[in-house]
């Protein structure tokens, strides 16, 4: 890889370019809606390759990950539909919620990078961010 591009890769993603960007969920994954709001949420992962039988048999292995998400969480999860940017999904749940769009940033910016790492939830995007002088 040359190291223009590596260097690319691993620059750190600035605020205004985690605001445009846009949140994806996981269409593998299996949601399960509560009575109270919430949901299951089970993400398939591969099998081991080194888990076969006599292991498995004694070492069961799952082929699913699967996370709860309370009532606020499904909602956050919802509004990932791949037309709004991270910026509209903080706008529209800080509406719903009488929050300062400030406020509904710092939670939903910290969750859906929780979603990100549970394999729920995928951004994608930002676009090149001009600087102005």
């Amino acid at each position: 890889m040359k190291p223009s591009r590596q260097k690319e890769l691993h620059s750190p993603v600035t605020a205004v370019t985690f605001l445009r960007a846009v949140p994806y969920v996981n269409r593998a994954m299996e949601i399960t809606r509560r009575p109270d709001g919430g949901a299951l949420v089970a993400i398939p992962i591969p099998r081991p390759k080194l888990i076969f039988p006599p292991l498995s048999w004694i070492f069961p292995v799952s082929s699913h990950r699967r996370v709860e998400l309370e009532p606020l969480g499904t909602v956050v999860l919802d509004l990932c539909d791949g037309r709004r940017t991270v910026e509209g999904v903080i706008e529209k749940f800080a509406a719903d919620h009488k929050l300062s769009f400030r406020e509904a940033q710092l939670s939903i910016s910290e969750f859906l990078h929780q979603l990100v790492a549970r394999g729920l939830v995928a951004i994608v995007g930002g676009g090149k961010v001009s600087q102005s002088t």
